[in-house]
């Protein structure tokens, strides 16, 4: 028997073994989402020599095979959403534009592991920029605040370069997107589809990313539309080399999931930052080298202001019990906005079909807004005594000049008595609903 239990004993700690050594395998493969603005196939093509081939084979190499890599497209379609494939935990690391980096750290706890630079047209640079454009033809728009009415083009939501900073510089101008512009159009990753309708006036101007401009159309960048609010910038100690309307963000970078080993992070940020543009993978993709993450405080507050980023209430973070999270549906717009003060936002039938109604022709098959807030006409209600004593003196009033009643010159110290006891009587009220007036329009986009 004794025997009996010592095999037994053997054989568990056998089975033990094995069963560990498998999760250690299944724990070796990492699988990297990656977005661009482009198809799903296109993205695949650009970023998997990097992403699943180039790692995979230097892990082999220096760390002898410790993990392998894959690459998957997210982003380009509602299936491949990576807040979806982040949450069912089926992806590991996420190659990110800056807005997307910003919300997958509140949101699920990602960090940050290394920031691109990108190689555009000979040049290296850390940073991206926003252009506000349209056609230098357009005799009707002339500079920031001419955009007001007009028809403007956007990126994808989360697209602090061709969405958010743009936003935030025509609000600097007086211009609200939501209120403002008669029409509002979201072109998803399909950048070049903006430009064209911008070349073809379809749109009076758009929203994109300055190194995007740069990189595939650079001849039309510079010769045919009129960059507003034009600014040098810089980045890390570098002059950002093309036109942009607004300071700058960090480019793209790889953000990775709190459940990879921090081994894993080291070793990977390793290998990044040890590429150069003398690599296939790396010139293929329009890379030169890596570095340590950038700074997003920018994007952040973009967001923030946007009504996009939501804080949870102080005892709750403290408590680690709910995270910030964003307002980020793939392809839906109707969340993504807050009226300003003074306007509320309409039914969603209503602003499904007020761009037909304006007489708007948004494009086919993309997200269009057309004044979707409109003025808030709700009636003020003030105190019942405020309204009886303002009748009761107009009353009065009337009823005195009606019969020819004139205040005798001694009678003038007791009015003016009169009035300052009026006044001590109502500061209270009105100073009441001024607070509550301030309070509401502070908590409005909350």
């Amino acid at each position: 028997v004794q025997m009996n239990l010592s095999l037994l004993v053997r054989l568990f700690l056998c089975f033990a073994t094995l069963a560990g050594l498998g999760e250690s395998e299944a724990k070796t493969h990492y699988r990297i989402g990656g977005w661009l603005p482009a198809t799903g196939e296109a993205i695949r093509s650009k970023l998997k020599p990097l992403y699943q081939d180039y790692l995979t084979n230097y892990f082999k190499d220096v760390y002898g095979g410790s993990a392998t890599f894959e690459f998957v497209p997210v982003d380009y379609s509602k299936e491949s959403y990576s807040d979806s494939v982040i949450s069912n935990k089926t992806l590991d690391f996420l190659h990110s534009i800056p807005g997307r980096t910003v919300c997958v750290e509140a949101e699920f706890g990602w960090v940050p592991v290394v920031t691109q630079r990108g190689r555009v047209r000979g040049v290296d640079t850390g940073a991206q920029g926003t252009v506000l454009f349209s056609l230098k033809t357009n005799t009707q728009i002339k500079n920031v605040t001419d955009f007001r009415g007009k028809r403007l083009g956007v990126g994808y939501v989360l697209a602090s370069n061709s969405y958010h900073f743009g936003y935030q510089l025509l609000l600097q101008n007086g211009i609200d997107m939501f209120t403002d512009m008669s029409m509002l159009v979201f072109y998803g990753y399909e950048y070049q589809a903006m430009l064209d309708d911008v070349t073809k006036e379809k749109l009076d101007g758009g929203i994109l990313t300055s190194t995007w401009l740069a990189d595939n159309n650079y001849d039309i960048f510079m010769n045919k539309l009129l960059v507003h609010n034009d600014k040098k910038y810089t980045y890390e100690g570098e002059t950002f080399p093309f036109p942009t309307s607004t300071p700058l963000s960090p480019a793209y970078g790889l953000v990775a999931s709190p459940d990879v080993p921090w081994q894993i992070k080291a070793q990977v940020s390793e290998a990044l930052t040890n590429l150069t543009y003398a690599n296939p993978a790396a010139a293929y993709a329009g890379i030169s080298t890596f570095t340590v993450p950038g700074h997003f405080s920018n994007v952040r507050q973009a967001l923030d202001e946007m009504g996009m980023m939501h804080q949870p209430t102080l005892g709750s973070w403290a408590n680690g019990n709910v995270n910030a999270h964003c307002d980020t549906p793939f392809d839906e717009v109707m969340t993504i906005f807050t009226c300003p003060d003074g306007y509320v936002k309409q039914d969603e039938e209503t602003i499904t079909h007020k761009c037909a109604k304006d007489g708007m022709v948004c494009p086919a098959g993309r997200p269009c807004l057309c004044y979707p807030c409109q003025k808030d006409l709700k009636v003020r209600v003030f105190p019942a005594r405020v309204v009886l004593g303002l009748v009761v003196a107009l009353f009065t009033c009337t009823l005195m000049l009606s019969v020819g009643w004139v205040v005798p010159l001694e009678a003038a110290p007791y009015a003016l008595d009169l009035a300052r006891r009026l006044e001590r009587i109502t500061r209270p009220m009105v100073s009441r609903v001024r607070r509550t007036a301030g309070a509401h329009r502070h908590h409005a986009k909350y």
